[in-house]
């Protein structure tokens, strides 16, 4: 497969490891989709990505919170970028998908390589709605692949999604209360271009990462911690790895400050974070920033600690 893109080609060659074919079902988001025929997928850190052995690109599911087709037609317009050399902007207009959905096709680069995109993007009126995007070097974009998201993202179900239940602590002592809350929860915090964010299999956007957290904070102690900004990993370590005898990438706990209750990240390597903890209308908020609080196992967006 005669790619230029490393970054493409890096995915593509991962995904077909994989092995992921028909329906996706991700039950925490309320989403499913079925994966194109003679295509395979994975959960990766850039969402669901899937990846032919037969046709060049990749397409990437994610999902996004907009529920406004106006707000959702002015964030497919702004295009994506980010530092590591992507560049798109949109190419003509943003096109009606249907009645509660865009589609829009884009143009520019991908790892400082000549690219183009054709991305749709689903509004779902009771929770996270869906985006789907292709992706490959300018040579060898096919107008094919437009018809191939177009029918693939007509596969998109969604449904409403109780929210978990935390695990609760009633002792009266409001560190219990935040620690009940963070017992193998994944907290994430993203920023893209589609919208305020959102996240697919544990990982996701509505159109392309500027900025992205998610600290998985496990009943045993430890926590596991990815930043990408511009997919690059944090100096806390790989999200998801194990350090020798030491789980994750540190330990956490529920500790008291000037400002109030924080959570603390102390990582093996010495370094720590903190981040004071605050909540409205159920929200959970670290530094006053929107972070999703999410359980269940990492299929289904929860926490890497099983």
């Amino acid at each position: 497969m005669r790619l230029l893109s490393t970054f493409i080609l890096t995915l593509t060659l991962s995904i077909l490891n994989a092995q992921e074919t028909g329906l996706k079902d991700f039950p925490n988001l309320g989403i499913s989709f079925t994966i194109p025929e003679g295509w395979v997928g994975q959960v990766s850190d850039a969402g669901y990505v899937m990846g032919s052995y037969t046709e060049p690109g990749i397409l990437m599911a994610m999902s996004h919170e907009t529920k406004d087709l106006n707000q959702l037609k002015t964030e497919a317009a702004a295009g994506m970028a980010d530092q590591q050399g992507t560049q798109l902007v949109l190419e003509g207009d943003v096109a009606d998908f249907g009645s509660d959905g865009i589609a829009a096709n884009y143009v520019g680069s991908i790892a400082w390589q000549p690219a183009k995109a054709f991305a749709v993007s689903i509004i779902n009126p009771h929770g996270y709605g869906a985006t789907l995007i292709y992706m490959t070097t300018s040579e060898m974009f096919k107008e094919e692949a437009i018809a191939l998201v177009k029918k693939t993202a007509q596969t998109f179900s969604f449904k409403k999604v109780a929210t978990p239940a935390p695990v609760a602590h009633h002792t009266g002592d409001p560190n219990l209360d935040w620690q009940g809350k963070f017992q193998n929860a994944r907290l994430t915090y993203m920023n893209s271009y589609y919208s305020s964010g959102g996240s697919y299999g544990g990982y996701s956007t509505g159109g392309g990462y500027s900025d992205k957290e998610i600290i998985d904070l496990c009943g045993q102690g430890y926590f596991k911690y990815f930043s990408s900004s511009s997919m690059s990993m944090d100096t806390g370590g790989a999200f998801g790895s194990s350090n020798s005898s030491d789980k994750g990438a540190g330990t956490w706990r529920i500790a008291n400050s000037s400002q109030g209750k924080v959570l603390e990240l102390n990582f093996h390597n010495g370094q720590s974070k903190q981040y004071v903890l605050s909540s409205e209308e159920g929200k959970t908020f670290l530094n006053g920033t929107r972070y999703y609080c999410t359980y269940g196992t990492i299929t289904d967006d929860g926490p890497d600690c099983f």
